[in-house]
Order: C-alpha cells, then structure tokens, then sequence
C-alpha cells in the first residue's frame, strides 16, 4: 500500500514538473515526457496489486512492517520465531448468493456441505466478515449499475467459457434479489468476506509453500461448498485485510474508500 503510493506520489510531482518544464521552454519533448509521467501514475494507482510486485520480486525487495515481513513477491505475510517462520495468506470471498431467499430444504444443504467442507481441512482456517449498512438513497442506483455492467459483459463475452457465462449469471441473479428484497422493505447491508491460512516452515520458503498449498486446498472447498468465488489476496489488498485484523473503517465512507 505503502509503494502504491509513493510510487503514484513521484509520478504524479514528475509529471507536474514536467508540464511547468514544457509550459516554461515550449519543448514538445518535454510535454511528452509529462504525459508518460502521468499514464505512469494512473497505471499504479489503478494496476498497483499487479505492476509493483513485479518489480518488487525482480528487485528482490523485502517490505518489513512492524516485525512482520512482505516478501518480493507480495503475496504473503511472513513473521520469523525463534523456530522457524510463519507464512499467512489471504483469500477473498465473493458470495453471490444468500440464504434469506432459500427454502428450509436448501438452507439446510448449505449448512450440511460447509460442515462437510470444513471438517475435512487438517489445518486452521479464518473467515472475516465485514458488515455495515447501506444508504437505500444510493444503493438502488449502484446495484442497477453493477447488474446492467455485469448484462454488458455477458452480452459481449457471446460464447464465451462456460465458467465466466456461469459466475456473470449468478452475479446478475445476486443484483437482481437484492433489487427485490429492497423493494420490499428490507433493508441492505454490505458484505466484504476474506479468509487466511497461516502455516510454518523451517525456512521462509518452506513457510511460504505449506501456506500456499494450504490456500489452494481452501479455495477450492469453499468455492464447492459456498458456492462462491474465492480469489488470492496480494500487495495492496492483501496489505489491507492484514490491517483490518488490528483496525478496520469505522464508517461506510471509510470503507467505500478503502476498496475502491
């Protein structure tokens, strides 16, 4: 997060300076370079979680926070003992479908194949929830929003893999209930789910492949048994859930800033 920024921050004074630089000499050069130092900038800001650990593993650059370690490749925790080292990693949890429009019947099935699921994992697992209520003012014009860019995407996709037209429609679906539980009184509230995995190892990497094992075991049984996306967490967002294990955004403002 912290890169992210400074690295947005340098390209954004270099390309300001740049301006003035061409504003004062009247070189076409120098105009350029301020449009490069720009695009710079806003590749970062919006691509950050992709360009920065490329360069921070190419760079082999080790972020140290507070006694806990950001490998190069941004993709974990790591904290050294006195025995060896741990390595966490974080999952996002995309839920599309909820068990407030379910029957008793189906209620029950989802109930049975989590504790199925979860039951069969031989290590510890860690699932965040985040809520907070929404502003029906502006939500209703939002989810409307989503489900018609997500009816655009499936329109352009055509024939596209069966996995994307299969996660499109129940991303459709899940604006679509949400539009009708709105219009019948309930009121909404926002779900942002994570979870973690920690494992140890000998050695950094020893640490860092248990834990990255331990991640992909768990992705795939909660996506069967959730019925849900589940995606690896890194750089920026994975530097975000690890700091709302501490502190997390008090107000839904906050909160719409930090995962936007």
């Amino acid at each position: 997060m912290i890169i992210n920024r400074a690295v947005t921050a340098v390209a954004l004074v270099g390309g300001v300076l740049s301006i003035l630089t061409a504003f004062y000499l009247g070189s076409p050069l120098v105009a350029c370079i301020a449009a490069v130092f720009f695009a710079f900038s806003i590749l970062v800001w919006k691509y950050g979680y992709i360009i920065i650990p490329v360069f921070t593993k190419a760079a082999r650059v080790v972020e140290v926070r507070s006694g806990y370690e950001v490998p190069p490749s941004r993709e974990a925790i790591i904290k050294k003992s006195s025995s060896g080292y741990y390595a966490t990693k974080f999952l996002e949890v995309r839920f599309y479908e909820s068990t407030t429009d379910k029957s008793d019947a189906q209620k029950g099935y989802m109930f049975e194949s989590f504790e199925k699921a979860i039951s069969s994992l031989k290590y510890i697992v860690k699932i965040t929830l985040m809520i907070s209520t929404l502003d029906l003012t502006k939500h209703i014009e939002e989810i409307k929003t989503k489900r018609s860019a997500a009816e655009a995407v499936k329109a352009k996709s055509g024939k596209g893999s069966l996995d994307d037209i299969t996660r499109l429609d129940r991303e459709i679906a899940m604006w679509t209930r949400q539009l009708d539980r709105i219009t019948h009184g309930e009121r909404p509230v926002e779900l942002i789910a994570y979870a973690s995995t920690t494992a140890f190892g000998l050695t950094r990497e020893e640490a860092l492949g248990r834990a990255s094992r331990q991640a992909k075991e768990l992705r795939t049984i909660l996506s069967s048994a959730l019925n849900c996306d589940i995606m690896p967490l890194t750089d920026l967002d994975m530097l975000r859930c690890f700091e709302w294990e501490y502190f997390f955004p008090t107000t839904q403002e906050e909160l719409r800033d930090e995962v936007f």
